[in-house]
C-alpha cells in the first residue's frame, strides 16, 4: 500500500480574506462537514505521513474547526495548518492543545509606506501565537513567500517593516534583517529558491520566490516537466474530489470522489496512471500542468 508524504484534505474552499496574490476558485463554496471529514480521515489515515487541512480556503474559518482537530487526534493524523493568520487569536490555542505539527502563517505584504493600525493588529495576532508556539512542540512558520529581490522594492514595500516588528515582538537576540540578507545571498548562489530561518525555538521565517500558479486559461509554459503529484502527494477537495496536486485549485484533474469510489480505484484510474507515467518520462500530459510555474521549478532542480 503506497503511503504519501503529504495528503491535503481541503476542509473548506471559502476564505475570509481576498488577497491579490492568491488564485481564486470558480468552484461552489463548500465546507466539508465534520462527519464527512471523519469518513475521509478513516480512509486516508494509513495512506499519509503528514496531513494538510487546505488546498484553497482558510481552514481556521471552518465552523467545525475544533471538532475536525479532535477527529485528527482520534485517528492519529499528523496535522499541518496553513493559515492567513487573521483568526489565530480565536483558534491558536486549540491548535496548540491538539499538538498540530506545524502552523504556517502567510504574512501578507501591503503597498504602503508604514504599518497601518490594521496591519499592526494582524501582526500582533500572528506574533503572539508564534511566541506561544515557541514554548510548545508545535512548529510555527512565518511565511513571506514572494520575498525575492525584485519584489523587495516592488509590491512588498512593507517587508522590511514586518521584519523589524518581528524582531521587536519576538525579542530576537540577533539582527533579523542582516540574517535575511545573508540567506538571500545564499539563495542567489544556489539552486534553492526558498529557505527557512530559525527565529527562536521551533519558530521559523520561511521565504521563497514568486511562482506562477497553474491556470487552465494561461498559455502553455512547457509540455516537459516533473511534479511530485501522485508520487509524494495527493489532495482531496472539500466535496471529496481527489486531485493529484495541491495547486489544482479548481479541480480540473479530478480522478474520482473519495466518498463514492474506493481510493485504490481512484489512484489506479487511467487518468492517474497517465499523469504518473508522463512525469516519469518528464512529460506533462495534462493541460493544467503545462501552465504550472512550480512544475518548472521541480524540473530545473532535477536537471
Amino acid at each position: 500500500m503506497k503511503k504519501y508524504r503529504k495528503i491535503y484534505i481541503e476542509i473548506t474552499n471559502v476564505c475570509n480574506l481576498n488577497c491579490s496574490f492568491c488564485p481564486k476558485t470558480a468552484r461552489e463554496p463548500c465546507f466539508m462537514t465534520a462527519e464527512k471529514f471523519r469518513q475521509a480521515a478513516r480512509i486516508l489515515k494509513d495512506r499519509g505521513r503528514n496531513f494538510y487541512l487546505h488546498v484553497m480556503g482558510e481552514p481556521t474559518a471552518h465552523p467545525q474547526f475544533g471538532e475536525i482537530l479532535d477527529i485528527c487526534c482520534e485517528y492519529g493524523l499528523t496535522v499541518n495548518i496553513t493559515t492567513n493568520g487573521s483568526l489565530l487569536d480565536k483558534t491558536g490555542d486549540m491548535m496548540l492543545k491538539s499538538h498540530v505539527r506545524m502552523v504556517s502563517a502567510s504574512l501578507h505584504s501591503f503597498e504602503a509606506n508604514s504599518l497601518s493600525s490594521d496591519m499592526q493588529r494582524y501582526l500582533d495576532k500572528v506574533l503572539s501565537f508564534a511566541a506561544k508556539a515557541a514554548e510548545t512542540d508545535t512548529a510555527c512558520e512565518l511565511r513571506l513567500w514572494n520575498f525575492d529581490r525584485k519584489s523587495l522594492y516592488g509590491a512588498n514595500k512593507l517587508n522590511g517593516q514586518i521584519l523589524s516588528y518581528m524582531q521587536e515582538k519576538l525579542k530576537l537576540d540577533f539582527d533579523l534583517a542582516g540574517a535575511v540578507e545573508e540567506q538571500l545571498e545564499k539563495m542567489e548562489s544556489s539552486n534553492s529558491r526558498k529557505f527557512n530561518l530559525r527565529l527562536k525555538g521551533r519558530v521559523f521565517l520561511g521565504m521563497a520566490e514568486h511562482f506562477e500558479w497553474p491556470d487552465i486559461n494561461s498559455p502553455v509554459c512547457s509540455e516537459s516537466g516533473f511534479c511530485y503529484g501522485l508520487r509524494n502527494q495527493i489532495a482531496v477537495l472539500a466535496n471529496g474530489d481527489v486531485v493529484p496536486c495541491c495547486l489544482d485549485s479548481d479541480g480540473h484533474m479530478v480522478l474520482g470522489n473519495i466518498f463514492s469510489s474506493p481510493l485504490d480505484d481512484i489512484l489506479n484510474s487511467r487518468r492517474a496512471t497517465d499523469i504518473y507515467t508522463g512525469f516519469t518520462n518528464q512529460k506533462a500530459v495534462e493541460r493544467l500542468c503545462q501552465t504550472c510555474g512550480y512544475m518548472q521549478k521541480f524540473f530545473k532542480n532535477r536537471n
